[in-house]
């Protein structure tokens, strides 16, 4: 009864977090949610980073640690280390592994002792040629002492499964006083001693092929795999009959969870990138104990949980702060030991590790106001349905639930969304901010994205999706129509190809992701694709393969790809600009002389437009506006602009200093701390080809070209999808061009007034 309500609860407060801005002391459910779920992480003082420890195992009252270092003469030494419940070393040793092998899959079992799979790698061939590794099962101290040493290649059951001519060993497993060795598909039965007892084999859908075994508290052990749905499965295993029993799909999106042993409340720890959860084989669902995000723990997740108890457990994590690995010991920290915050709930259909992670900083830093995340694709996703996540933020969002932060993505119909009003202007807030001064980023980019002035999308970098192609073939302006295409490659050679082996869908989308806003007017509520440039479109279109074949990538293709545009074997490549050393590269060495960003042929010409790599936007009916600004707008800093690692920042200053870079030579930091000046170089044929620093000249026209950019990418699928369902009879010989583009006309207006 006590979990079917906490089911219940959670439910609850899923759907009560759009109320908004909240107290943590319970003004809303997803607040008060929100501290229940918050763990404290201390590490222990084991060695970390590469040549430290990074696993952990655990049988009955026993846990160790261990890690491997790889010396420079090719062997191994792997730590050990015996752990008490506190996390303190008890015993320490190490192993040394010979070259040319090592120990994988440890296990120990409920006495201490230790088990490795020791893996030699073959050398030479057999009698029949092939490479065959050395296989044997190692009983260890936990001063890295061999107890035994069985050889595995020589049980004849293995030597069996290895007529094939190849062999491999998968983990090991501990469970009562039984050692388990996986090898290929079927387990090997050993005793404490060594012996081999017998080989435990099965076939079909419950047999044991393919499972990872745990064994658990009430004396069980858990088999899960991932079948051919993509879905992951539980159940119990059968060491006797090599069987899974009671099998059952993790409930939600199970791909994304990894499975631990559980502890005396449930079977199962599932973690997720987003937290830990119980689950009991059986349940309708799993039970949320701990929230990365609430919890201030800035790491991708953890991994190799064993529990201590039932508010603690050990786990490894990734310290993005010193980028290594660490093991900590988790607490559940006590909710009325945590401080009341306003609550701000961001929301998105999956998430970008770079908002979780200035979410973390966020709700470390700031005083008054928490963010927490709701994502709708880990939410609601699930193997029959990728989509569910999206379907169900919209459908949320189209009835009003808006939250106060949105994460935009490209299944988002945007501009309804702001002719309905649901988004706040963010320009007055970066005109009032006294560290921000709004004459500092790219006018262009700001004025894309607003309507009537008013700005309601945050996009603080992005690239330029665009189309490029030789100088001397297109000229310097910028843009092109479907006519001066056809004008261009009616003077080519018939085996030059426009672009290099691009299918009708892939350009469609493109075309219309890129242009499609000049078909399309959401303000006025109208369409203009009953004209002659859209059916030009089509016509352009129908030139291309519905299909592109395997076939077409032959050993001579993959030959003279690197060298197909230089040659002028193919005219165009679709393109996202990113920086200036990554135009100058497809410029001096892809194309090897200048050339323009000349975007997708369209209807006015201008077929390039400003892709974001991120966008945010505030509701309108947010209570908590100020806190929701306080993170929107770092993300308009130096501090987040300077550190942008991919992609055109929205800052003109540090576009400025890009351009200063891009003016020199790569340098890199060399063992003595001194910065070096290296060169650049594209291959082709195996030939290097130096790729020189920009001059100021070019640095200059590149940014000019920067600021012309004003139209938005904009993939509306719902918008390709009419095109393309209408426009198949045109592709087939069925209808005219004019005819079809008169039914899109028809649909895609009523498409925008139902939507406006």
């Amino acid at each position: 009864m006590k979990k079917k309500l906490c089911v219940i609860l959670t439910l609850i407060l899923m759907i009560a977090s759009f109320a908004g801005c909240g107290n943590e002391s319970g003004e809303t459910g997803q607040a008060a949610s929100s501290k229940d779920y918050v763990y404290k992480v201390t590490p222990l003082e084991l060695e970390r980073g590469v040549d430290g420890y990074s696993n952990l195992i655990k049988n009955g009252d026993y846990i160790y640690a261990y890690g491997y270092k790889y010396e420079d003469d090719g062997t191994t030494t792997i730590n050990l280390a015996l752990l008490d419940t506190e996390g303190k070393v008890k015993e320490e040793g190490k192993y040394f592994s010979q070259e040319g092998g090592g120990l994988v899959y440890f296990s120990c079992d409920d006495q201490g002792v230790l088990y490795a799979i020791k893996d030699i790698y073959a050398q030479e061939p057999d009698e029949e040629g092939n490479y065959i590794d050395q296989y044997y099962l190692v009983k260890l101290s936990v001063k890295g002492e061999e107890i035994f040493c069985i050889s595995l290649n020589e049980i004849p059951q293995v030597k069996e499964l290895a007529g094939n001519g190849w062999l491999y060993t998968g983990d090991i497993v501990c469970i009562k006083d039984k050692i388990y060795v996986k090898v290929m598909e079927s387990y090997l039965t050993f005793d404490r001693e060594g012996n081999f007892l017998k080989m435990l084999s099965s076939e079909g859908e419950d047999s044991l092929q393919g499972v990872y075994l745990y064994p658990i508290a009430n004396g069980k052990v858990i088999a899960f795999r991932m079948e051919d749905d993509g879905a992951v499965y539980l159940g119990y295993a059968d060491m006797e009959t090599g069987k899974m029993t009671d099998k059952t799909k993790i409930p939600g999106a199970s791909y994304d969870f990894s499975v631990y042993p559980g502890n005396e409340n449930y079977e199962v720890f599932l973690v997720n990138s987003y937290g830990v959860y119980g689950y009991n084989i059986g349940d309708s669902d799993k039970i949320q104990l701990m929230n990365f995000v609430d919890s201030d723990l800035d790491s991708y997740g953890l991994y190799n949980l064993i529990t201590i108890n039932d508010q603690e457990f050990f786990a490894a994590y990734d310290d993005q702060e010193n980028y290594e690995t660490c093991i900590g010991r988790f607490s559940k920290v006590d909710p009325k030991d945590i401080k009341d915050k306003k609550v701000i709930t961001l929301a998105c259909a999956g998430l970008d590790w770079d908002i979780r992670n200035s979410v973390v900083k966020f709700n470390k830093s700031n005083e008054e106001y928490r963010i927490t995340i709701q994502d709708y694709a880990s939410l609601y996703n699930s193997e029959s349905d990728y989509e569910a996540g999206i379907t169900r933020l919209n459908t949320d969002i189209a009835s009003g639930k808006v939250p106060d932060i949105l994460v935009i993505n490209d299944s988002m119909p945007v501009e309804s969304y702001i002719s309905k009003g649901l988004f706040e202007d963010l320009k007055p807030y970066i005109e009032k901010d006294e560290e921000l001064d709004i004459t500092n980023y790219m006018p262009n980019v700001l004025e894309a994205y607003s309507v009537d002035g008013k700005l309601y999308r945050l996009v603080p970098y992005y690239t330029i999706n665009t189309l490029i192609a030789k100088t001397s073939d297109v000229g310097q302006k910028r843009g092109w129509t479907v006519q001066d295409v056809n004008e261009l490659m009616s003077t080519k050679p018939e085996d030059v190809m426009f672009l290099n082996y691009v299918d009708r869908r892939t350009m469609l989308l493109y075309c219309m992701s890129s242009a499609g806003n000049q078909y399309v007017d959401w303000k006025n509520g109208t369409c203009s694709f009953d004209t002659d440039s859209f059916t030009e479109m089509l016509e352009f279109l129908k030139e291309f393969p519905e299909t592109i074949g395997d076939d077409m990538y032959t050993d001579e293709y993959w030959e003279n790809y690197d060298s197909m545009w230089r040659e002028g074997k193919v005219v165009a490549m679709m393109y996202n600009v990113s920086g200036f050393r990554d135009y100058q590269y497809v410029q001096q060495g892809t194309f090897g002389e200048p050339v323009t960003m000349i975007g997708y042929p369209t209807g006015n010409g201008d077929g390039s437009a400003i892709m974001p790599a991120l966008q945010m936007a505030m509701s309108a009916k947010s209570s908590c506006k100020e806190g929701a600004w306080q993170f929107l707008r770092y993300y308009l800093t130096d501090e987040y602009q300077d550190a942008i690692p991919y992609g055109l920042p929205l800052s003109i200053k540090r576009l400025d200093s890009m351009g200063e870079e891009a003016m020199k030579k790569p340098t890199y930091t060399d063992e003595n701390g001194n910065e070096v000046e290296s060169e650049d170089y594209y291959y082709l044929g195996g030939v290097e080809i130096p790729i020189n620093p920009m001059t100021k000249e070019e640095v200059e026209n590149f940014k000019k070209t920067l600021y012309s950019f004003n139209q938005v990418y904009n993939y509306d699928d719902n918008l390709i999808q009419i095109i393309e369902e209408e426009a198949a009879a045109f592709f087939n010989g069925q209808k005219s061009a004019k005819d079809v583009a008169a039914i899109i006309q028809s649909r895609v207006k009523i498409y925008v007034n139902e939507n406006r």
